[in-house]
């Protein structure tokens, strides 16, 4: 075992509802439930010791259990519309606890909505949290785009002047948070009620993971994503069929 696997483990927050796309953490992406994606690279990772799914929904809880993962039921007031993530972490972490007798040194948060994730990804976050001394850390995309917002009924630029426009390889690196991976030390939790705080490092994704599941076109997008070619080219994690 990893000598530092006893101190990592996955929480993957899942709401039973969802406006936009019905039980959308349970639709079928290449014949997969979506959440299954990232129980799966997280079981498969060398550095994280359990699994963890945090949600309200019977019929989720039911499927998270399938693919091996361990369930914490939140109550509904930490899984409504606006509901922030972080408003569930802290109850999770004491579920764990009291549920599993488990301790929860160095959390690893994961969105079902990003599934196109490999487990080296998540293998080579962790490595990057623990070589930079970081305390926090997140995945992300590179991005050069010339950026715009509405302000006071205004399309302003809000990273490039457009009237001196920069050659790409001249352009100051953004960087995308893509949702995939949040690494995190639960003192910073503890500290801040957020995923990210003290020393913050990023571990930079491919752009095929910028995309997040929130919309029926984006299921389609990411569904093309997670195709078996891309998956073999991009070295993805698939979970295995489960009746």
């Amino acid at each position: 075992m990893n000598k530092n696997k006893k101190s990592f483990i996955a929480i993957i927050p899942a709401r039973a509802d969802s406006k936009e796309i019905k039980n959308k953490n349970l639709i079928l992406i290449g014949g997969h439930p979506l959440i299954s994606y990232s129980i799966t690279a997280a079981k498969k990772s060398k550095f994280i010791k359990d699994v963890f799914v945090s949600t309200d929904g019977k019929n989720i809880a039911k499927v998270a259990r399938k693919y091996g993962a361990k369930v914490v039921i939140r109550p509904k007031k930490l899984a409504k519309d606006k509901s922030q993530i972080e408003d569930s972490i802290p109850y999770t972490i004491k579920h764990i606890k009291k549920l599993f007798n488990q301790k929860c040194e160095n959390i690893v948060l994961m969105q079902p909505t990003s599934p196109q994730r490999s487990t080296n990804d998540l293998d080579n976050a962790i490595r990057k949290f623990i070589k930079d001394k970081a305390d926090s850390l997140f995945s992300c995309t590179e991005q050069d785009l010339c950026i715009w917002e509405k302000k006071n009924s205004k399309i302003i630029p809000t990273n490039f002047n457009p009237y001196k426009r920069k050659n790409r390889q001249d352009k100051n690196k953004n960087y995308i948070e893509n949702g995939s991976i949040y690494v995190t030390k639960k003192k910073i939790y503890d500290i801040y009620k957020n995923r990210l705080g003290g020393k913050i490092s990023i571990y930079i994704m491919g752009s095929y993971a910028r995309q997040e599941l929130d919309t029926k076109s984006d299921s389609k997008l990411i569904e093309s994503i997670l195709s078996l070619h891309s998956i073999k080219k991009l070295k993805l994690t698939i979970p295995r069929k489960i009746k």
